[in-house]
């Protein structure tokens, strides 16, 4: 009589495992796509000035193409996030990156605003798929007590992408021209599809909720490549018993996002999501031209800006390591800053220097509140729904990034000018501060095998905690 196949489980193996060359490799990778990301997407920001100039655009063809781009990365986060929890986190990641590097350099040859326009749309659909993708593959890796600073890392990427296309810009831009910039940028995107398929792997919880055949011995793999020294006997099956009410086979519906104690996560992170993401894109779309009219030149204004995404990514790592021990209500001090730093810059009668180092202080908070509540986003779901609600999430913050450089620019047509546009804009982090108070003290009541609780919690009871189905 042959002997039963060993039987494993996952979430052991996952909060046991310590850093090798290969779980570091993965999470590089991660950044490396998302730094492209994050430079792809807004590039067009700091090329905006020559593009108009050549093209002969005007200032509401210009926030017009800001606002298709984020459109479509909000189609493109819903899009992908529901592949990717049909089909797999890598191959979507896969389409992704080799979605936006096509059209980023298809970007390089457009010579009309209506071609522009479609590219940018099409390219925002798969920058948009990214981030949640990355995001629910690193939750997926990480132990809980690294949750949030593992995803905090990927986001850091992201981040730094965006202000290398200052200093970028200022280097390609003068001798070859603002096309030049999308090149660089497609053809490195599509180059790094080689090393996505050679270093990054599936996530090992995805291939245990699918069960597909073959999927225990990718997993054996994965976990022995990862942890060298680990092996398995032959025939193992790995099981996780955090998905033991998924059910493979159902699709997918909103409603998911609503049940138990994910209805006052969901609302609330949400919400949160949509006043970071006004906020951020604001400072993103106008600091570097409000710059410009507070005197200074294309090149220091590019610089400032990036020097501020720069501070950001530290603060997103400062703040994620409180998150991890502390909740999402440890986030709350970084928008609580950046209120103190809004209305300060409101005043209109900083020195040069004084209005250098409280935008840099703004962003560095701002960034680092937005960072904070990104890398919380997919903590809070099963990996059934991981990438679903992620993608939601960031689906809600994309309406947000287009109402900010929207209201911003009707302040300033007002005639308010930048000072009223930083005073009002300072009631956002504000309402994030009440927001992520909220959230935190939900986030003590859940019960301690949920998804996204604090370590150590004690088990806790009732509807409020009702640990929620995946059943659609």
């Amino acid at each position: 009589m042959s002997a039963t196949p060993p039987t494993m489980e996952l979430a052991p193996i996952i909060e046991r495992q310590r850093a090798s060359r290969s779980w570091l490799t993965m999470y590089a990778v991660c950044c490396l796509i998302t730094f492209l990301d994050g430079f792809d997407f807004q590039i067009l920001s700091f090329a905006a000035t020559y593009i108009k100039k050549d093209l002969g655009l005007t200032g509401t063809q210009l926030g017009t193409l800001g606002t298709i781009g984020l459109f479509g990365t909000m189609v493109g986060a819903l899009i992908m996030g529901y592949l990717a929890d049909r089909v797999g986190r890598r191959p979507t990641i896969v389409i992704s990156v080799i979605g936006f590097g096509l059209f980023m350099l298809g970007f390089a040859f457009a010579d009309t605003f209506e071609h522009l326009a479609v590219l940018r749309f099409v390219s925002g659909i798969f920058l948009g798929g990214v981030l949640p993708l990355t995001w629910a593959l690193a939750a997926e890796y990480a132990p809980k007590r690294f949750r949030v600073t593992a995803v905090a890392i990927i986001m850091v990427g992201y981040t730094l992408g965006g202000a290398a296309g200052g200093p970028i810009s200022n280097w390609l831009v003068p001798e070859h021209g603002w096309r030049s910039v999308f090149v660089v940028g497609g053809a490195c995107s599509l180059l790094t599809v080689f090393v996505v398929l050679a270093l990054l792997p599936e996530s090992v919880r995805f291939l245990a909720l699918k069960a597909r055949p073959g999927s225990d011995e990718r997993i054996a793999r994965t976990l022995s490549r990862f942890q060298p020294g680990m092996s398995f006997a032959p025939g193992t099956h790995f099981i996780d018993t955090d998905l033991k009410q998924a059910d493979p086979g159902k699709r997918f519906t909103p409603i998911q996002l609503f049940r138990g104690h994910l209805a006052g996560v969901t609302s609330l992170l949400w919400l949160a999501y949509f006043l970071s993401s006004a906020l951020i894109y604001f400072m993103v779309f106008w600091t570097p031209m409000i710059n410009e009219v507070m005197g200074f030149s294309v090149s220091a204004a590019a610089t400032i800006a990036a020097s501020a995404s720069v501070s950001g990514a530290v603060a997103q790592l400062f703040i994620s390591r409180f998150v991890d021990r502390k909740g999402a209500g440890a986030i709350l001090w970084m928008p609580l800053a950046a209120v103190v730093c809004m209305l300060l810059l409101g005043t209109g009668s900083l020195a040069p220097v004084a209005y250098i180092a409280f935008v840099i202080s703004a962003k560095m908070f701002i960034n680092g509140g937005h960072g904070g509540i990104t890398s919380i986003a997919g903590t809070f779901y099963p990996t059934a729904i991981r990438a679903n609600g992620a993608g939601w999430a960031s689906s809600v913050a994309k309406v947000g990034a287009m109402v900010g450089p929207w209201l911003g620019g009707v302040i300033l047509d007002a005639g308010l000018g930048a000072g009223g546009a930083f005073t009002i804009f300072a009631a956002v982090p504000a309402v994030m501060v009440l927001v992520l108070f909220m959230l935190g003290r939900l986030q003590r009541r859940m019960p301690a095998d949920a998804e996204g609780a604090l370590p150590g919690q004690p088990p806790t009871t009732g509807p409020a905690t009702e640990k929620p189905s995946v059943h659609s």
